[in-house]
């Protein structure tokens, strides 16, 4: 994936050099978390930008050229537009170079001539595809398109994710096996074998097949493993902190651990943390134990570097001990630096749950998905007692998801949030409902959930959270259905649970791509020196996954023996799924 991220860096050099002499960069302001992922602030000044501006603030410096990087939205070409008018109104001779991602719309195009502004400007596109998040987790970093594709059924985004696999199978080869599940996937599929019927075979390189099979999910296949609480360090660290283009803002003595430090901090989620990459996947609950060892573990070897031989005998040391010496001392630094961060912020996350009814959430959760207990009193004492709509509503989603409920209780149960949180969430209930968030079954015997639930081995009653056998450890005994479904795909044997399939939402596709006489037998897919020639499968998720899920196709690749890459248009959870369903009025309020 380093070639990935080095394409688009490249592309981001190529942009900023289009402009020789000095230059503004203006920035959507959704674009700087991607932006950060991709290129340092260092090497965008070096290429010229010498000064970086959010497109909502005007600019005022006068001689120099402006380079804008936006989404194409009416809003954004309305700010460019503004500026145009606003240099003109003064006097300020600029050349303006305006770069869309994922590409230039009709709208926008229409947008600016209608504004008088589209013989100033040099439209361009620059195309992001999937960034590299982590090793193995790439992202569009795109949330806009969980509500413009599922709720507004503008399937620009599905462009975005076609040419994105496209991009792809130009670095690793042509995937010859695509499994795909719910309508939004089966279009990508379709507009990316188009893709590829429309470009020059030899852009293809018939000896590479690095991928065996890409599986491409639809969020709303499986909405219930999102309202799930998630329950590794990494998922709940984003149920309580938010997690947000791979950092968490938080107190600076949370960080440092010194109460009296003020201010926020931003801390990096990533394997260049190598003690956050061996931990992000465990269960919290079974973190602390792990920390206190390590705890021991690092004091010691700190402790045995500063009073090594080496150290002590001080002038009669060579240059060559002395620089393996202070290397010991920074690797041991650093260790004791992440031990620190992460134990302060594996308090304050435990102090928060304790504040919380954590357990009883998590106790009715799995009564909703594996038993027939009654939770219909629970969820209606949680409406009354929520403060936020996304939270009651997270509730109602799950036990529709999971249980019959009769038209009557469905109707009250939707009119007591409505009620709790006033009339003017009543059109974000109906987008819930357009999009299938929140359902109501009308046939008792026809709900898929039991059947789906014992067929995909869905529910585990013990789970050992220290030395997980099975996926179902991220979810507290829950394994997540989209999971299983890769499980399957992976496996070759989706025939195996075709009336499972049939019950989810959407179309089911298995398809085939030609993939060239002299490319590799999928069978040697991911062969690498130690790799033991693991085959790699590539997971999509049209609309958002969540990191428990991560950890569980993780869990599933050490399990089976197989790589797994998840790519993704953006990070959710069931919160944020839910939030960005609301109407615009109330995101907002």
């Amino acid at each position: 994936l380093i070639a990935l991220r080095s394409f688009t860096r490249d592309e981001l050099k190529r942009m900023l050099q289009s402009i020789k002499s000095d230059k503004i960069l203006i920035l959507d302001k959704t674009l700087t978390g991607p932006l950060g992922l991709v290129a340092e602030m260092a090497m965008l000044k070096r290429l010229g930008a010498g000064q970086i501006y959010h497109l909502e603030i005007p600019v005022t410096a006068e001689s120099k050229d402006i380079i804008f990087l936006v989404r194409p939205t009416i809003r954004n070409m309305n700010c460019v537009a503004d500026q145009v008018h606003k240099d003109k109104k003064q006097k300020i001779q600029r050349k303006y170079v305006l770069y869309l991602t994922p590409r230039p719309t009709t709208v926008c195009t229409q947008t600016l001539q209608d504004r008088g502004v589209l013989g100033s400007v040099a439209v361009k596109t620059l195309h992001f595809g999937f960034i590299p998040v982590d090793a193995d987790v790439l992202s569009l970093e795109n949330e806009r398109i969980w509500r413009e594709v599922f709720l507004q059924g503008d399937i620009s985004g599905l462009w975005d994710i076609a040419r994105s696999l496209i991009r792809l199978q130009l670095f690793f080869g042509v995937i010859p096996n695509i499994y795909a599940k719910g309508e939004q996937s089966n279009t990508v599929v379709k507009l990316m074998k188009r893709m590829r019927e429309e470009a020059d075979p030899e852009m293809f390189d018939p000896s590479l097949c690095e991928i065996s099979e890409c599986v491409i999910l639809d969020r709303t296949t499986d909405i219930v493993t999102p309202l799930m609480t998630q329950m590794t360090y990494e998922g709940i660290i984003d149920e309580l902190l938010g997690v947000k283009n791979s950092c968490i803002s938080v107190d600076a003595s949370i960080k440092e651990g010194k109460p009296n430090r003020k201010g926020t901090t931003l801390v990096a989620l990533n394997s260049a943390d190598t003690l956050y990459k061996e931990i992000r996947d465990f269960h919290y609950r079974a973190l602390g134990h792990w920390l206190h060892t390590k705890a021991g573990e690092v004091r010691k070897r700190y402790n045995e570097v500063k009073k090594s031989q080496i150290v002590k005998a001080g002038s009669d040391t060579s240059i060559g001990q002395m620089k393996d010496v202070v290397k010991k001392l920074k690797t041991a630094s650093a260790e004791h630096n992440y031990l620190q961060t992460h134990s302060n912020l594996a308090h304050h996350l435990h102090e928060k749950v304790k504040r919380l009814t954590f357990d009883q959430k998590i106790d009715k959760e799995m009564a909703m998905i594996g038993s027939s207990d009654n939770v219909e009193d629970y969820v209606e004492a949680q409406i009354a007692k929520t403060k936020t709509f996304s939270k009651a509503a997270r509730l109602l989603a799950l036990m529709t998801h999971t249980r019959y409920i009769p038209a009557k209780r469905y109707s009250f149960f939707v009119n007591e949030i409505i009620q709790s949180f006033g009339y003017d969430y009543f059109f974000s209930m109906q987008n819930l409902e357009k999009v299938g968030v929140i359902g109501e079954v009308r046939n008792r015997y026809n709900h898929p959930w039991p059947t789906t639930r014992k067929r995909l081995s869905l529910h585990s009653e013990s789970v050992d959270i220290k030395k997980p056998s099975d996926i179902s450890y991220v979810y507290a005994g829950y394994a997540p259905l989209s999971a299983r479904l890769v499980e399957h795909a992976s496996n070759g044997n989706w025939i195996k649970i075709r009336d499972v399939l049939d019950s989810l939402p959407g179309s089911t596709v298995e398809t085939t791509q030609p993939v060239g006489t002299k490319s590799k037998s999928p069978i040697m897919v991911g062969e690498r020196k130690g790799d033991e020639r693991r085959p790699t499968t590539l997971v999509v998720f049209v609309g958002g996954v969540t990191y428990a899920e991560i950890s569980a196709i993780r869990k599933l690749g050490e399990i089976k023996g197989r790589n797994y890459i998840v790519a993704t248009t953006h990070f959710t959870n069931g919160d944020k799924l839910i939030n960005s369903l609301l109407e615009e009025n109330m995101k907002k309020a």
